[in-house]
């Protein structure tokens, strides 16, 4: 399937506004179908997604298999509210593909409530009250991790009210990324934390050399009693069907997971040891809620078992040197023409950033890329133009349903749009 470069107009006039983390979406294209890696307007124009639906559509748009078991089991009904043979299938399965020591699970309905539910978990498990985060990370909407005083946006972000208590600060600790700093303020309050939680890779900071980081996590976790959660909502299932956690031998308490499971559909998990489990559910003198109307229905079962089923038979190498192609051929334009961006990632995500300056964290980037605001906003208008529909949170994936030749072209029409914005720097 080819670009689409022609100039139609494909907007409704409205009388309202849809707000979608910060971004004004009626002034997009209206879409009304996909397919693999395209999304169709309401004038037919075809626009690619190097987003993949913020990662989750890792198989493509529409992917026959799953759009097949879901619309059997629409008519089966789409929400029991108890026990169902999907959910108990779809359990199993992800049993033979997590690590071992992961037999409990709590499912919700996004990556936001999973992470909140794991928070809640850890702080019954351990009796402590206080939890800490990296800057730089991404938790959803969850309400402990995004206080909006620069943290979640960078030491340069102009606090504004966002409608979330400052009260919440007392016990949500923000540590700094990629930095040893962050274990003498751990030490400091290690009496005190429930947990830790992080994302093995950070979608604001893509990248494959803190594994040594990473475990230095788990190792201050341990001897602290400090649970370790590791948010992979984004990796799992990406990384490699086993996510981080395999991939880099990580050994959390609790898990959670989102996105790529639910095979376009709603879907958060939250995944514990059996001691963790004991120490929250297991324990009769206290009492973790977790429940949900929509939690574990069957069709969002229906859908996670064929994605996972599917991704058996995949060849994760193959997204991962579609990855690497991109940040290959975009880095060598960027050093022959002198324009100051870089591309950074890991296997199949991958993230532009406005510098071409090495940085080890969010706080450093932000630093670096002062400035260039308006330039990034004009990037994204360009990108449009060429029918290519930039990701708001700028976050790069590969996909089964990409082809090299797509990658080859997004590379050359991120290169294109890199000159014409930045060709004053050049």
């Amino acid at each position: 399937m080819n670009f689409n470069f022609s100039k139609k107009i494909d907007k409704i006039k409205t009388n309202y506004i849809i707000h979608n983390n910060g971004y004004d979406i009626i002034n997009k294209p209206v879409i009304v179908s996909s397919k693999g890696s395209f999304l169709k307007s309401i004038s037919g124009e075809k626009y690619f997604d190097p987003g993949l639906g913020a990662g989750s559509q890792i198989l493509g748009y529409s992917n026959k298999k799953i759009t097949d078991a879901i619309k059997n089991q629409i008519e089966k009904g789409s929400i029991y509210l108890h026990n169902n043979l999907n959910i108990q299938s779809f359990t199993e399965k992800l049993t033979e593909i997590l690590p071992s020591q992961f037999t409990n699970f709590v499912y919700c309905n996004s990556g936001s409530e999973a992470t909140q539910r794991a928070l809640r978990i850890a702080r019954a498990a351990t009796g402590r009250k206080k939890i800490a985060y990296f800057h730089g990370g991404w938790h959803g909407m969850n309400e402990w991790t995004m206080n909006n005083d620069g943290e979640r946006f960078g030491k340069f972000f102009i606090p504004r009210e966002d409608g979330i208590p400052k009260i919440l600060k007392k016990h949500s600790i923000l540590l700094p990324y990629n930095d040893d700093k962050a274990f003498d303020i751990i030490q400091a309050y290690s009496n005190e934390l429930a947990c830790i939680i992080v994302e093995p890779v950070q979608g604001s900071n893509p990248r494959n050399d803190t594994t040594d980081f990473l475990d230095k996590i788990q190792q201050i976790c341990k001897r602290f009693d400090i649970l370790f959660i590791l948010d992979e909502i984004i990796t799992g299932f990406r990384l490699g069907i086993g996510g981080a956690s395999k991939l880099w031998n990580l050994y959390p308490d609790i898990i959670t997971y989102g996105k790529i499971i639910g095979g376009g559909l709603p879907i958060g998990l939250v995944s514990l040891t059996n001691e963790i489990a004991d120490r929250s559910f297991g324990d009769k003198s206290k009492f973790v809620p977790t429940g949900g109307t929509f939690s574990a229905n069957p069709l969002v079962a229906t859908a996670g078992l064929s994605v996972l089923n599917i991704l058996g038979t995949k060849d994760y190498n193959y997204i991962n040197q579609l990855g690497e192609l991109l940040r290959s051929l975009v880095n060598s334009y960027y050093k022959k023409h002198g324009i100051p961006l870089s591309v950074i990632g890991t296997n199949s995500i991958s993230r532009i950033v406005f510098t071409n300056q090495k940085f080890k964290n969010r706080m450093e980037r932000d630093y670096l890329e002062q400035g260039t605001q308006n330039k990034q906003i004009e990037f994204r208008k360009k990108m449009l133009d060429k029918n290519i529909l930039w990701p708001n949170n700028g976050i790069l994936f590969t996909g089964f349903c990409n082809t090299k030749n797509q990658i080859e072209k997004l590379a050359t029409k991120i290169n294109e749009t890199s000159h014409e914005v930045f060709n004053e720097l050049i």
